[in-house]
């Protein structure tokens, strides 16, 4: 899965089942041949398509394409996490200016319908065409499942207001009526498709594909969304339980390398500079992703300074740990602190060092507007020291990126078990103590409460999409008009720059529920389908 082959370019062009992307269109012209839907081997190859499909998400970045979406995803927007310097989906970051019509929420709606919309195909092959008793096919039928059952979740934590589709989109029923489905059955969907597929799934597979712990990982997030505490813990334990997977030694080396497929994490986005191993084609060339790019401090436009491997290489700086964040850690203690964030740079440009300045020596940035670019702390999760040494001002790479790991396992367990028995549960410290005792922090002996929680949900979860959906899930995302950005007064060198707090402000009870795009509700109908509550 590390190569996934040429043909996943002939199958994502049948990607398409949005309402205005692909039920305007006739999908025969999609895929001509019936070895796809009538063969063992077709059906996995649609499965591969749609693992390829799905890292897209990351990789159409520029003129606000799906990459900036990823991001705004995965680097905690819109929370208490983050500073924001500029740049990526800046509407997003600072709840500025959103409207129904702002592209982000229509390829978030977009993408998962149209994977929904493959998915459909592949289940309904593997029930309709072929042997339900052979392996592949099983097998394609249950990955299938993952991917229609994690788009509706996905789905449904941004808008909540969905339409069920389970059926494949043909040119005998395009003509539709579009009426929104009850949370019950959405859940209901979700929480089934993901019990067929762990009963089918193995507990490990080839990197980058569905598995049993991932399928149960994504179900203990459902429970966790309906307050089912037990189920989550259930689903957890057998994880943890499994003897398949493990905590590394630090939570840095989750993310330490080229290739990330590690004993702790569940679900790894497989990227590679090879066609078929992640990124667009253009030229004989393959893309890969930013995410380096976006949270790499722009440190060689300081003089004195170059490109580094060391560094990371090329960086935009643009989205940051907030000080906040920086303050959860015991700088003393949490290894955190130290090997997940980059604080100091060193001069390392010997034909360009300032007056007085050796090599070595530690950069002190000029003003607030060279601190907040160039010299702010920044994560290192995705810092790509790897991928890009044959040409270190490169702006994509390719190194795999972590969606899904054990250690939020844990805290979800800890959580549940929190909510179940009280704060005071054996079981709830336990869980918790496996990634704050692993940072070197000494054993907590409880008791829990949310705000504990809270903080260490964030010490070893930032910047990996866990953040917007756990304060959601909580009612909480009140919470970014305490922290989110920085303020001078919290972080002393900057000066006053309202951009950097703007979120603060701007943020309204509707920013709980995007909009549904206004291009889906003139398709659908606003009399059908209405538009979510305080959104035009």
């Amino acid at each position: 899965m590390k190569k996934i082959s040429a043909i996943i370019l002939i199958l994502c062009a049948g990607l398409g089942t949005a309402c205005t992307d692909a039920l305007m269109e006739d999908s025969k012209t999609k895929i001509t041949t019936d070895w796809l839907k009538t063969t063992p081997e077709g059906l996995e190859s649609m499965v591969i398509g749609l693992y390829d499909y799905d890292r897209k998400i990351l990789r159409d970045y520029g003129s606000g394409g799906d990459g900036e979406l990823f991001c705004a995803l995965m680097f905690d927007y819109s929370t208490d996490l983050l500073v924001f310097r500029g740049g990526s989906a800046a509407a997003l970051a600072r709840l500025d200016g959103l409207t129904a019509s702002t592209n982000y929420f229509k390829y978030m709606w977009s993408h998962h319908y149209q994977i929904i919309g493959k998915a459909n195909e592949v289940i309904y092959a593997a029930e309709h065409n072929l042997d339900m008793e052979n392996s592949t096919v099983r097998k394609a039928w249950a990955e299938a499942k993952v991917f229609r059952g994690r788009s509706y979740f996905e789905l449904y934590k941004r808008f909540e207001r969905l339409y069920l589709n389970t059926v494949p989109t043909t040119v005998g029923n395009l003509d539709r009526v579009f009426k929104p489905s009850s949370k019950e059955a959405i859940f209901d969907l979700i929480k089934d498709d993901l019990n067929d597929a762990m009963e089918v799934l193995d507990w490990t597979d080839q990197p980058g594909r569905w598995t049993k712990a991932v399928a149960k990982h994504i179900r203990a997030q459902v429970a966790m969304w309906e307050d089912d505490w037990t189920t989550a813990i259930d689903q957890c334990e057998d994880i943890f339980e499994s003897g398949m997977y493990g905590m590394m030694d630090n939570a840095i080396d989750c993310f330490t390398g080229a290739d990330l497929n590690f004993r702790e994490n569940l679900y790894v986005y497989q990227y590679s500079a090879n066609i078929g191993g992640g990124g667009n084609a253009s030229g004989g060339n393959v893309s890969g992703h930013r995410l380096s790019l976006v949270t790499t401090s722009r440190y060689q436009k300081v003089t004195g300074m170059d490109f580094s491997v060391e560094y990371g290489g090329y960086g935009w700086g643009r989205c940051y740990p907030n000080t906040y964040l920086l303050g959860l850690y015991d700088q003393e203690k949490d290894k955190r602190y130290q090997n997940m964030y980059r604080h100091k740079w060193y001069y390392n440009d010997p034909d360009n060092l300032p007056a007085g300045k050796q090599l070595g020596d530690e950069v002190v940035e000029k003003s607030s507007a060279e601190y907040i670019e160039c010299l702010h702390p920044m994560s290192l999760k995705y810092a790509d020291s790897w991928t890009r040494l044959e040409s270190i001002e490169a702006t994509y790479g390719f190194k795999d990126v972590v969606l899904y790991r054990l250690a939020e396992t844990y805290l979800m367990a800890a959580e549940a078990y929190y909510h179940r028995d009280g704060g005071s549960s054996p079981k709830a410290i336990e869980y918790y103590n496996e990634t704050w005792e692993r940072a070197g922090n000494d054993h907590f002996d409880g008791p829990l409460t949310m705000d504990i929680l809270l903080e260490e949900y964030a010490r070893e979860l930032n910047f990996e999409g866990v953040r917007w959906p756990l304060l959601k899930r909580l009612r909480m995302l009140e919470r970014v008009t305490l922290h989110g950005g920085d303020t001078p007064e919290e972080d002393p060198r900057l000066v006053e720059d309202r951009s950097l707090t703007q979120q603060r402000t701007n943020f309204q009870p509707k920013h709980y529920v995007w909009p549904i795009p206004q291009s889906e509700i003139d398709f659908m109908g606003a009399a059908n389908f209405p538009q979510n509550e305080g959104w035009l």
